[in-house]
Formats: C-alpha cells, structure tokens, sequence
C-alpha cells in the first residue's frame, strides 16, 4: 500500500448519493492519494463544479496541481464528461459501470481514454476486439462505511433495496411481489446508502434479480453486510472468480424454486449464520472499493499513454450521453480540423459559425431544462 501514497489524481464523476464514485473517491483517500475532484452535482467530496462536457486543462489549472492520473468513473447523472484528454501529459482512465445496459455508449467513450476499467467482465474481451487495446475487469465492491455500528439484530427476513419499477424490470416485480405473499418480514424498496447499509445488516436474506446477466452491486453489499444473497444464476461474468456459490451466496432458477430457497434457508439459521459469516469475511478481505482503487492504480500503472482522441471521437462520445450542445461544438471543431481546399474551408468556417451558434443556443435550454429537474 506504501507504494501508492502520494499518488496525484484528478477525479471526474457526478457525486450524486448513489454514485459508485463516491466510495472510489473515499477508498483513494484512504490510500493516501492525493485528489481533486470535479463534479456537475453538489457534494462535500467535490473541488470543482462543472457540467457536460468539462475540458480538463481548465479543471487542472483551477484546481492548481498537475495529476498523475485523469480518471472518469460513469454514473450519477450520466451528464458529464471530460473532454481534452490530448491536451494532458498523465495517463487518463475511465471505469465503465453498466456496459450491460449499453454497449455501443461505453464503447465510443472508451475511445477517449488510454485506459478503460469495466465492471462487468463478459464485455473486455468484446471490446478490446472492438479496438480498445488497454481495457480491464474492475468488478463493483463493498463500500465499508455504510456498515452500521453497532450491528442491529436481523429482525427482518428478507430484504431488497432498488427499483420496483414494473416496466424497469417486469420479472423482477413479479418474484418481489411474490416474495410478499409469502413472507411477512419483509423491506422492499428504495433507500439511502446509509439506510442500505442498516437494512441489509438487520436483514437475514436479500433478494437479487440481475440485469442482463450482471454481477450487480447488491452482490458485494449483502454479502458484505453479512446478509445471504439469494440471486439469480449469472454465467459466463466472473462471479465463480469473485464468489463461491454455497459458501458466499445462494442461487435459484425461477419462482418455484426462489420461494423454496428462501424457506430452506430461513428454517436452517445455522445454515444461514455459516453462509453469512464467510461472505462478510471473504468481502472484507477481497473486495472492499479500497481493494478495487488498489488493483486500478497498480494496473494503470503498468499502461502506456497511447495516441489521443479526435474530434469525431468526442462527438461520438457526447452524442451517446445526449450531449447535444457539446456533440455540435465538437463536430464544429472537427470540421475545423478536416477542411482542406479554400473553398471547404469557406464552407467548413460557415459551418462551424452556424454549430457553434446552435450549441449555444442548445446548452441554454439543456441548462434550463436540468435547473428544473434538480
């Protein structure tokens, strides 16, 4: 760990309370790296307050140190973006949490970056056939400050924190509200962190339905808290190598079998207290998010600083997180780039005029439009 301290970065993520990168930023610290952090969201762990698409040479200069690392992690608002990564010496990266909801978005932003971090295993090797050369597993982790102390008694049978959104996930909803049927101590819904982390520790079993075969948050968060996660079967993603069913978690196939998991557990609490005991140690010893900033350091630290991105690059990337007025600033500047003869460049120059009128134009109404929504 000694080898860390005294590492520079400059963190890009909009701390929204949910954010992986808040733990990611708190597991830094605790490593003793030194960090700024630019955030389009207020929040206690933020430097700079910035939206869209932030140029970070401007970061740089107005937070007054020149970083080792650039490091985006996605999340939060999903409505900002670092832009002139070619302009920095350091070695930038970004971590890819839900490339299973969209792999066309994080394979254009992983085009700016010199390295990409994925939370999800199945899509690295996708994607480095796609052209990503340095692209890396970082699967999601256990934040330990949302522990409560002391621990409360686990009163509540079974419990599960996210949505209960019907058309978010249909068959999710139906084995919840199946689950209510029949069981009585039940907590379902949404929560803070903090309530989370209190809910799970007084819970005995938590429930999980993956998305797209992920190996989801509530893996390390259950286990963590020292609950039995009874989820669905992920294959082909990495759980066997993070995880060992029977001993951390327990699996089922469809509702019949999830209601008779959740009975044979409940009636065996020695069982359960066994299963809990080793998946809170296990957690706690390998993958906490102070495991995961250690693992992203030493691995950037074995990459190399490759060519930078392009304006078509960025457009790409901006377009892709409904950037709008950015996208049009960019394709302003790649046509810029690109014209050659007189008479494209008295085209291209009318052009740009007329994006980059349009993008102003456009962030004032996106600027608009999220004031009301915040």
């Amino acid at each position: 760990m000694s080898a860390l301290v005294g590492r520079k970065l400059l963190v890009v993520a909009s701390l929204t309370p949910t954010s992986t990168a808040n733990y990611l930023v708190h597991a830094f610290r605790q490593l003793g790296c030194e960090i700024r952090v630019c955030s389009d969201v207020a929040s206690d762990l933020a430097d700079v307050c910035a939206a869209g698409a932030v140029h970070v040479s401007r970061v740089i200069a107005q937070v007054g140190f020149e970083p080792d690392y650039v490091v985006f992690v996605e999340g939060g608002s999903m409505r900002l973006l670092p832009v002139g990564l070619e302009c920095v010496e350091c070695l930038t990266a970004w971590y890819g949490i839900d490339t299973h909801m969209d792999y066309a978005k994080h394979l254009r932003i992983g085009r700016l970056f010199d390295v990409t971090f994925l939370a999800q295993k199945e899509y690295v090797e996708r994607m480095r056939a796609d052209g990503i050369r340095q692209v890396h597993w970082l699967p999601l982790g256990f934040a330990e400050e949302l522990l409560p102390s002391p621990m409360p008694e686990r009163t509540i049978d079974i419990a599960y924190v996210g949505s209960e959104q019907v058309a978010a996930n249909p068959l999710r909803h139906a084995l919840l509200e199946a689950l209510r049927r029949e069981f009585s101590s039940t907590r379902f819904g949404a929560a803070s962190p903090n309530e989370m982390g209190r809910i799970y520790a007084g819970a005995k079993l938590v429930f999980n339905k993956s998305v797209n075969n992920d190996v989801n948050m509530r893996f390390f968060e259950a286990a963590g808290a020292g609950a039995v996660l009874v989820t669905d079967r992920i294959s082909n993603n990495g759980v066997e190598e993070l995880f060992e069913e029977g001993k951390h978690y327990v699996s089922y196939q469809d509702h019949d079998s999830l209601i008779q998991v959740m009975r044979g557990l409940l009636a065996d609490p020695q069982r359960c207290a066994a299963i809990s005991k080793s998946a809170h140690h296990h957690v706690l010893e390998h993958h906490t998010y102070r495991h995961r900033a250690q693992s992203l350091l030493a691995v950037a630290g074995r990459c190399e600083k490759l060519s930078p991105p392009c304006p078509e690059d960025y457009f790409a990337a901006c377009l892709s997180l409904n950037l709008l007025s950015d996208a049009l600033r960019m394709a302003a500047k790649a046509i810029t780039v690109s014209t050659g003869s007189s008479y494209r460049k008295y085209v291209g120059t009318l052009l740009v005029l007329l994006l980059n009128w349009t993008a102003h134009v456009l962030g004032f109404v996106e600027r608009m439009r999220f004031r009301r929504a915040a």
